[in-house]
């Protein structure tokens, strides 16, 4: 491993370790203008603190930091074209390609706007053409140096110690609509990068470059090949979670993401990488698997997969010098939060925040956990001090987390004064420039539930809806019966949102009890009532979900795919729609997925 590379990487480790920002100015102030590698490494970590903290100054400043080290690139460039070895030019492309990946990643961050997503897809183009370019160029310079493309393929996966499954479908689904639902059951077991990638690299030509370097050795062509694998992998999974809204902006530029391929070529990253990428490919899969997909899957053996797939990569894919870290205690966390033990994730996240208590944002992302805990557990007086301080202390959503304070401290019957004081100068407090969606549904609902009458009531049906919609409501026999009764006795009083959704959590509450015909029942009134603003419609495509769901496990097959199908296609505009379009899509009975 080349001194730089492991440089690279003791500075990651150091900055996940002690989450000190300063690790990242000193390693660009000493080697950054001189070194790409390390470059390209800073504006890593300099995107990585932006999103986590999603504070717009913060996102400014990085796109700033990663735009002066593109320009530097093509400088750099220019000035090897006629004097560089061929690996040093296909590496100064594969760098500037990650640039320009994350350009249009913090371009949409900064403002979701069309002109930001079309010089993000402008970006994105060009990141594409130059990593399908060094493709070429790597199998060219495999045939060069007396290596075919395959040879180099096999011994990347046997240096990661990767056994090809035996089953693996050799097909690819290059032009696959990128939903969640294209993950299989087999997908999910199987990372096989010779099968899937090796086709892809073979089949896009091979013409010998000029002036190829007699340098030019296996061991560099594997570095080289690795470093292009990352870029290309983080491109098609960031391509194939575009929100449905945006597919036909993205189809304008012809091309669309396959998730497939983006996690095999991750994976082996992960695996085999000796530098600071494979840090970076550990974290994506961890986010991957442990909160994207959670949000949307509801098969418990698909999430059981992605569960195990977690706890591998935090045994062996971090390394041993980053287990006590901040982000390893975070994911572990997580991993115990999704198993159901509440409490113990709880210990963990606790932790995780006391390590991080030198970069705050991230101390901040341990905390916000800790109060979801709270909410699952409904110990809603000690969650909403939790949403208080992170309110007080966040740079980011403060009216989400005021929201969830002031719902929290509602529903224990606490201070009302106090809540309804929250929810009256939540609108001030809101921004929409980020987190549109969310924010506004916030701004909405603050107003509504500071001019009830019946705040208590109001805000423990909020605090379930938020639960429910972030599929966290994990209900116990004793809190189902208490949903049903608190809902057959409900006040009279009731907006016609409110009484939809008291009627929808009670139709959940009966099919935790497998009391489906009853379930079915309160689901069917649920979507029936017409909402006066169509942005409450949120309420009936959960109703029809459910109604897909339970008609599928009553082998209804055809009212499930009726229901699954109007869920999807009925309805436009409401609040969480691409949340819920995800969601629908990863039913087992959805239309796209046919019927099991």
């Amino acid at each position: 491993m080349e001194e730089c590379d492991r440089q690279i990487r003791d500075v990651f480790v150091s900055f996940f370790s002690k989450c000190d920002p300063q690790v990242i100015e000193t390693l660009y102030k000493n080697y950054g203008p001189y070194n790409p590698k390390t470059s390209v490494a800073c504006c890593y970590m300099k995107c990585i603190i932006s999103l986590s903290c999603w504070n717009e100054q913060s996102i400014k400043e990085a796109y700033d930091y990663v735009k002066e080290t593109h320009n530097m690139l093509l400088k750099m460039q220019l000035e090897h074209q006629l004097f560089g070895t061929p690996v040093e030019k296909l590496t100064l492309k594969v760098l500037t390609a990650e640039t320009l990946l994350l350009i249009a990643l913090m371009k949409i961050a900064i403002k979701r706007c069309l002109k930001h997503y079309f010089k993000a897809g402008v970006n994105l183009r060009k990141s594409w053409k130059l990593l399908s370019g060094t493709q070429i160029s790597i199998v060219q310079l495999c045939e060069k140096a007396g290596i075919s493309s395959t040879k180099l393929d096999e011994m990347i996966v046997e240096d990661s110690e990767i056994v090809p499954p035996q089953d693996a479908s050799s097909e690819l689904q290059q032009n696959s609509e990128p939903n969640i639902s294209d993950i299989d059951t087999n997908f999910l077991n199987t990372f096989d990068l010779v099968e899937d990638c090796q086709s892809f690299f073979q089949s896009i030509g091979s013409n010998c470059p000029e002036n190829v370097s007699c340098l030019t050795t296996v061991q560099h062509l594997k570095k080289l090949k690795i470093i292009s694998l990352f870029g290309y992998g983080l491109f098609q999974l960031i391509l194939s979670l575009v929100p449905p809204s945006l597919l036909r902006v993205v189809n304008l530029f012809g091309f669309c993401g396959n998730r497939y391929l983006g996690l095999s070529s991750l994976k082996t990253v992960c695996n085999c990488s000796p530098n600071f990428r494979s840090i970076l490919a550990s974290i994506t899969l961890l986010w991957y698997n442990l909160s994207l997909r959670p949000t949307f899957i509801s098969n418990p053996q698909l999430l059981a997969a992605g569960i195990n797939r977690g706890k591998k990569i935090l045994d062996h894919g971090l390394g041993p010098e980053l287990q006590d870290t901040w982000i390893a205690l975070y994911f572990t966390g997580t991993i115990t939060k999704l198993q159901g033990d509440f409490q113990v994730a709880l210990g963990q996240f606790q932790a995780a925040s006391v390590k991080a208590a030198h970069l705050r944002e991230c101390k901040l992302i341990a905390y916000y956990d800790i109060g979801w805990c709270q909410l699952i557990t409904w110990n809603w007086e000690q969650a909403s001090e939790i949403f208080l301080d992170l309110m007080a202390e966040a740079r980011w959503s403060k009216g989400f987390y005021g929201y969830l304070a002031a719902i929290s401290m509602g529903a224990s019957g606490g201070s009302i004064a106090s809540c309804r004081a929250i929810l009256s100068e939540l609108p001030a407090r809101i921004k929409r420039t980020v987190n549109i969606e969310l924010e506004t549904f916030c701004f909405r609902k603050s107003k509504h539930l500071a001019s009830c009458s019946n705040l208590e009531y109001e805000c423990w049906l909020a605090t379930l809806e938020m639960l429910y919609v972030w599929r966290s409501l994990s209900l116990t026999e004793s809190q189902a019966y208490q949903i049903i009764n608190a809902i057959e006795s409900r006040p009279t009083d009731l907006s016609t949102s409110s009484i939809a959704m008291s009627v929808l959590l009670g139709g959940v509450a009966y099919k935790s009890l497998n009391k489906l015909p009853r379930a079915e029942l309160y689901l069917k009134i649920s979507q029936t009532i017409d909402q006066p603003d169509s942005r409450d419609n949120y309420i009936v495509v959960c109703a029809l979900s459910e109604l897909s769901e339970i008609y599928h496990l009553m082998e209804e097959k055809e009212k499930s795919v009726e229901f699954a199908t109007r869920a999807q296609t009925t309805y436009k505009g409401y609040h969480f729609e691409n949340r819920l379009y995800n969601r629908i899509h990863n039913l087992d009975i959805s239309p796209k997925s046919g019927v099991s």
